[in-house]
């Protein structure tokens, strides 16, 4: 039920007030990520980060830290100005593996730290990056994946000046690495031969591994292409076992404690979104069993316990649940953890799976450590400064489309000022599509919900139709029809908000990155008439030309829309922001990495050359060095300012 905010003697807002959720305040928060439990149960080992300082370029740097669950206060394991992450714990416990670039221009490497004592040294060389690794169950190997490195002839010629590209020849398969623990001699799993590898899983005998793999290393082709083989590593010269064959998206795999099955997520078929479903198929071969079936959820994380169910993390709506899925046949699921306020996307299992741990984040915190067995426990509390900041109260926004779809949002409320009845709303839409607002921490430099509810607005994130989370079913919603029905439900949400709570109309704003850019392009664009002001991070401005600049053309086609726009040129400029910019009267922000590959620079330039013809107030912000996304603290803090200052300019409650 949605209550009307209560009446108050609201004073103005200006622009000389000494605002308490600021930018550093904002872009300093710690978070804990990479949680995973020790073996006996008895700790957690989690990646904390800290923000750069000086003249360093570059993300936040991280560290691990140790929290004992039953004991004293977490103790931190390394102090290196580094990117310290994806800890992992030997099968004894009495080491941990990591992945960590140390020193200037570095490769990724694994690091192993004993815990009784000494200094992490690197067990990986200095000529590939590592982008994931497993310790084997035996404590003796650990696999990982590894880009080829270049060829001695390669590196001479790029030197000579001969350093030209063949698009889609020239690129280096992603190679499955074996390391032996004791001395550092790695081979490649030569049952993969060159296919290019993107997860992976021990048999529970640490002599075979189920990995997804691809024709090659394209961003595509690990999107669509992958496969789910079971690879033989020792003997080396083993045959490979493909047991699912390209199907659509597929992400992790998982084997059984008992060696008989393997789990992997996946969607149903080419054109699902998300690969929310967990399947299960014998390790010898067989039918994949889909378990998931048409539950209203997405699956993000599982893993096999030792009674032979399998744990899994998924998302309902706006909320996370943690349940025992029992072994196929059965169709039965007990839930173990219904999260309530905390959200969490994974968790990690003791030996005797017993007792998890994990990362979780409310309306109240970010990203904190949490343990239990049936019930959560918060382990840490690394914000105690933002206690005493003004909060707006958050909560799930629950209304209907205009055409009877059951929606939800996430709702903040004022905690500030605003004049006489009236307030803005501002509208924060999600990327993806495949992707979904939680009822958790919701305040980034680039999701300003706290910093703009302590200014006086109304702040809602929409998870609109094509979202995850609410099953297969609803994440197809939009497809064929990009920028129709799922942009209404925006609309809609505006004119829920407009109707029972005291939104001023003309106050009305938009923004967000990638497709969440694309959906603030279009509403300062085809819908200009709805929204003032609006705030464009690194969104899509014309489909057509977007195709051949992505280096996602096929996932773009094939989950988000189930139409290319090759075949179907009217719908996609139809549904393309600059189609409409003789409506445009939005004003709009504009923001950009100078090295987006997802969604790249030309496609902001051409809706700030069609909005600066139109006459429209935009200004286009370009970040060097960036990609999909902003690392770099310089230029999160710039972001969050310049967008702060843009929408109080045309939205402000004192106005």
């Amino acid at each position: 039920m949605v209550l009307l905010l209560a009446a108050s003697a609201a004073t103005p807002a200006h622009s000389d007030v000494a605002w308490r959720w600021t930018a550093d305040v904002v872009v300093d928060i710690a978070r804990a990520s990479g949680v995973e439990i020790s073996p006996d149960g008895r700790s957690a080992v989690y990646a904390l980060s800290r923000p750069r300082t000086g003249e360093a370029l570059g993300g936040a740097w991280t560290n691990l830290w140790l929290a004992p669950l039953d004991g004293p206060a977490p103790r931190r394991l390394t102090w290196a100005d580094a990117e310290d992450g994806s800890p992992a714990w030997s099968p004894d416990g009495s080491k941990l593996a990591f992945t960590s670039a140390r020193g200037e221009k570095a490769k990724t490497r694994i690091w192993i730290l004993p815990l009784a004592g000494g200094e992490a040294t690197p067990l990986t060389g200095e000529k590939v990056s590592v982008e994931g690794f497993a310790w084997a169950p035996d404590g003796r190997s650990i696999a990982y994946i590894a880009m080829d490195p270049k060829s001695e002839q390669r590196e001479k010629d790029e030197k000579a000046g001969r350093d030209w590209t063949v698009v889609d020849r020239d690129l280096r398969p992603r190679r499955l690495w074996v390391v032996t623990v004791a001395d550092g001699a790695a081979r490649a799993v030569a049952s993969a031969g060159d296919l290019s590898a993107w997860q992976m899983a021990w048999a529970p005998d640490s002599k075979s591994m189920v990995a997804t793999l691809s024709a090659t290393s394209g961003t595509d082709e690990s999107y669509m292409s992958k496969r789910v083989m079971v690879l033989p590593v020792d003997p080396p010269d083993g045959k490979a076992i493909q047991l699912v064959g390209v199907v659509g998206k597929v992400d992790q795999v998982a084997w059984s404690k008992d060696g008989r099955q393997i789990a992997y997520r996946a969607g149903v078929d080419v054109s699902d979104p998300y690969s929310g479903s967990v399947f299960v198929v014998p390790a010898g071969g067989g039918i994949p069993v889909n378990l998931t079936g048409d539950r209203h959820e997405s699956v993000n994380h599982i893993e096999w316990l030792p009674d032979g169910r399998i744990a899994v993390v998924a998302v309902r709506g706006t909320r996370s649940v943690l349940y025992l899925q029992d072994p196929p046949g059965s169709g039965k699921h007990r839930m173990l953890v219904d999260a309530g306020a905390q959200v969490f996307t994974s968790a990690s299992f003791s030996k005797d799976g017993r007792r998890f741990a994990l990362a979780a984040s409310a309306a109240e915190h970010p990203p904190e450590v949490f343990s239990g067995e049936t019930s959560l426990r918060r382990r840490t509390d690394l914000n105690p400064q933002l206690a005493a900041l003004p909060r707006g109260r958050q909560e799930t926004l629950r209304y209907k489309a205009s055409d009877g779809v059951d929606l939800e949002a996430v709702l903040i409320r004022p905690s500030g000022t605003g004049t006489k009845a009236s307030w803005p709303l501002m509208v924060i839409a999600h990327g993806g599509p495949e992707s979904q607002y939680l009822d958790g921490w919701n305040t980034s430099y680039s999701t300003p919900g706290q910093a703009l509810a302590e200014r006086g607005y109304f702040v809602i994130y929409p998870n609109y139709r094509g979202s995850t989370g609410r099953g297969v079913a609803f994440s197809k919603m939009d497809h064929k029809d990009l920028g129709g029905r799922e942009f209404q439900d925006v609309i809609d949400a505006v004119n829920e908000m407009t109707l029972k709570f005291p939104v001023e109309k003309r106050r009305v704003g938009i923004m967000g990155g990638s497709y969440g850019g694309y959906f603030t392009a279009l509403g300062a664009t085809r819908y200009s008439e709805r929204f003032a002001a609006g705030v464009f991070l690194f969104g899509i401005s014309n489909w057509s030309s977007f195709m051949g600049q992505t280096d996602t053309p096929v996932e773009n086609s094939s989950v988000h829309w189930n139409l290319w726009c090759y075949h179907d040129e009217k719908a996609c400029w139809q549904a393309s922001p600059v189609a409409y910019v003789n409506k445009a009267t939005t004003a709009l922000l504009m923001f950009q990495g100078a090295e987006d590959l997802r969604v790249p620079k030309p496609q902001s330039d051409e809706l700030y050359a069609a909005l600066k013809w139109k006459g429209v107030d935009v200004e286009y912000v370009v970040f060097p060095r960036e990609k999909h996304g902003f690392r770099e603290r310089a230029h999160q803090v710039e972001t969050f300012d310049r967008s702060l200052a843009w929408l109080d300019r045309y939205l402000s409650p004192q106005r």
